[in-house]
């Protein structure tokens, strides 16, 4: 493949990233929730953190290998558009893949800061800084509410974006992304 090749669509692969992140999003978004709705101290609200934490370092691997694919493959061209709309959607890329990154590690650094360990699928992934009260606290601003409500704002955006762009600007934006979309995928 050269550089001048036209790419109308994302490879099976790159799909597939963009779901399994997707799908992981709102499964961790459930789990907080779930864990919030029950009791402190109780067992359930133990295995939805549990299930929380093993998700989200999931993620982070996910987002990783994603960013490595992302570099090493080809990628349609952006939708046209404005100059302007085509900044703000990449500055909204960047954001979702800064936060699913950083959430996560947030999130270690908010148990690890305790001296506790996370939990992955039932495997500890030990503290490797101790007992850090003024990390804790830091940790807790990007890994509490005000991210929570970040991600549900970056989020929607994204949403909404796809679905103008698929049904008012009629450009084929989830096609892109899907499976069964309309336009022959190259990769």
């Amino acid at each position: 493949m050269n550089d001048t090749q036209s790419i109308e669509r994302y490879g099976v692969i790159s799909q597939l990233f963009h779901w399994a992140v997707a799908g992981l999003l709102f499964a961790m978004l459930g789990t907080n929730f779930l864990r919030e709705m029950a009791e402190k101290g109780s067992d359930a609200r133990t295995e939805w953190l549990n299930l929380h934490m093993s998700l989200g370092i999931l993620l982070f691997v996910i987002v990783i290998l994603r960013l490595f694919w992302t570099r090493m493959t080809f990628q349609p061209a952006p939708l046209r558009g404005l100059w302007i709309t085509r900044i703000l959607a990449k500055a909204a890329h960047v954001l979702l893949n800064l936060a699913t990154l950083l959430v996560p590690i947030g999130g270690y650094l908010r148990i690890a800061s305790k001296d506790v360990s996370a939990d992955f699928f039932g495997t500890p992934i030990p503290s490797i800084v101790g007992d850090m009260p003024w990390l804790h606290d830091i940790a807790k601003l990007g890994h509490g509410p005000y991210m929570e409500y970040f991600f549900y704002a970056l989020i929607s955006l994204h949403i909404l974006a796809a679905l103008w762009h698929q049904y008012v600007r009629k450009d084929g934006a989830i096609d892109r992304i899907v499976p069964w979309g309309k336009a022959t995928a190259v990769s």
